[in-house]
């Protein structure tokens, strides 16, 4: 009985340290489902931010962390994108229809299907600002994103 409750108290603190280490990140973006967002766009006319990672993957959490909890970056992508989180491994099918090789890969898609541009690897928040801002403001369409970020200064 004593050896019980000594196993249980260890692994009770065990968890509770590792719950401990990794805390939860908190997610200033509403992400929604594909369908409903590729819908949501066709309506708006708002393009489309799709998201592709996984639970292992170490670059989509350090951009979680360090890239969209930056309140500018957020607040972009909430107002001017329709943001979709995909996990490539629950969602092979999504993942092949865009091609994606390795993740974090983010997909800017038109409010009509359209491909505008993809960035494989993580992105720092400025960078990603700027990409926001580009591709938000439709200067896409008239310029690279070199030229956007020249002008820019």
């Amino acid at each position: 009985m004593m050896r019980s409750l000594a196993l249980v108290t260890i692994c009770s603190l065990l968890a509770g340290a590792a719950g401990a280490a990794e805390p939860a990140i908190a997610d200033p973006i509403v992400w929604r489902a594909y369908d409903a967002a590729i819908s949501e766009a066709s309506q708006t006319g708002k393009p489309v931010l799709i998201h592709f990672t996984a639970d292992w993957c170490g670059w989509c959490t350090k951009m979680k962390r360090e890239t969209y909890t930056q309140p500018d970056v957020a607040r972009l992508m909430n107002e001017a994108f329709v943001p979709i989180l995909v996990d490539a491994d629950r969602n092979p099918q999504l993942k092949a229809r865009y091609g994606v090789q390795g993740l974090p890969t983010i997909w800017f898609v038109t409010s009509d299907g359209k491909g505008i541009t993809y960035i494989p690897g993580f992105v720092d928040a400025a960078t990603f600002r700027s990409v926001l801002q580009w591709i938000a403001s439709g200067a896409y369409a008239s310029q690279s994103f070199e030229q956007y970020r020249a002008a820019e200064g």
